[in-house]
């Protein structure tokens, strides 16, 4: 027989498996449980300096669903290429890590800035439509239902889901 399954075999056996003998050698207790608990994610570098990596990355944390590294990235990639052309979808990014964050203040701030900044970018009307849904949740209707009913307005060729989107939450909301 191998040691190593010879060493297993005279283990005392306890309930969670072997035994170990104490360090006076009198009681067996069990091994110690390791449970080091969730990970601690921490934010890395981008593969290289360029807007795109570090979009890349930051977008990666979104799928990930780890929105506070999200935010973290976003707003280095929003320090550091403020000229880059995804500057609209990055600031997006940021606000929807904010809201995934139920951080709906600082959300609707940047869903603000989105609409005033970058009116005809691809997400001006998702950010019009997230601002609705912040200002719904800070309790404000009135804001929620000017912000949802200026999506219809503004953007009449927003995608269909936009469009029902606002409409799902102008029922809800009672606009």
């Amino acid at each position: 027989m191998p040691p190593q399954q010879q060493y297993q075999q005279n283990q005392p056996q306890g309930p969670q498996g072997p035994m170990v003998l104490s360090p006076n050698g009198n009681q067996n207790f069990p091994p110690p449980q390791q449970n080091p608990g969730p990970p601690q994610q921490q934010a890395v570098a981008p593969p290289s300096s360029s807007p795109k990596d570090a979009y890349d990355l930051a977008y990666g944390y979104v799928l990930r669903r780890d929105y506070a590294l999200a935010e973290q990235r976003f707003r280095a990639f929003l320090e550091q290429h403020s000229g880059d052309r995804n500057v609209p979808l990055a600031t997006y990014w940021l606000g929807e890590s904010l809201y995934q964050q139920k951080r709906y203040n600082d959300a609707a701030n940047v869903f603000l800035d989105i609409y005033k900044q970058h009116p005809q970018s691809q997400r001006a009307p998702d950010s019009l439509l997230r601002l609705g849904q912040s200002l719904a949740q800070l309790g404000n209707k009135e804001g929620a239902c000017g912000s949802l009913g200026a999506v219809l307005s503004r953007y009449p060729k927003a995608s269909a889901s936009v469009k029902k989107n606002v409409e799902d939450e102008q029922k809800r909301l009672g606009c």
